[in-house]
């Protein structure tokens, strides 16, 4: 995970760091990935989004291919410079004991929506939301 994390701050220090690139990026963290032979698309309504690395879940390859492609084609400025983490609404967790109490009591942002388009406009800028130490 401390790779991941490191090539995730090159990515976004690269991109802040130079101004003359008109380019943003969108930094998807899935949750577990299911065995292939689970490997169905759900769509949407079943996902979840977040933020500040606080909750995770399962989500299929399938579906994260999916998600990838849309987030891709989309144009959405909830996107630009943004993180997000991806898993299935009925697998979410706190990624650690001490965020338990934050999906206990609503504390953590938990996005959802019928459409790409809903879930991604719910999102916040990388700097812009809350992430607990």
């Amino acid at each position: 995970m401390a790779e991941k994390r490191r090539g995730e701050l090159g990515v976004t220090s690269s991109y802040k760091d130079n101004k003359s690139i008109s380019q943003t990026y969108s930094i998807i963290r899935p949750g577990g990935l299911e065995e292939p032979k689970l490997n169905a698309v759900l769509g949407p309504t079943s996902l979840e989004l977040s933020q500040g690395d606080v909750l995770a879940g399962i989500i299929s390859r399938a579906d994260l291919a999916e998600v990838a492609v849309e987030a891709a084609l989309s144009q959405s400025p909830a996107l630009q410079n943004t993180s997000f983490e991806l898993y299935y609404t009925d697998s979410t967790q706190p990624c650690e004991g001490r965020f338990k109490s934050l999906l206990q009591n609503g504390e953590a942002a938990r996005i959802h929506g019928g459409l790409y388009t809903e879930l991604f406009t719910q999102l916040k800028r990388d700097g812009e939301y809350h992430v607990p130490v």
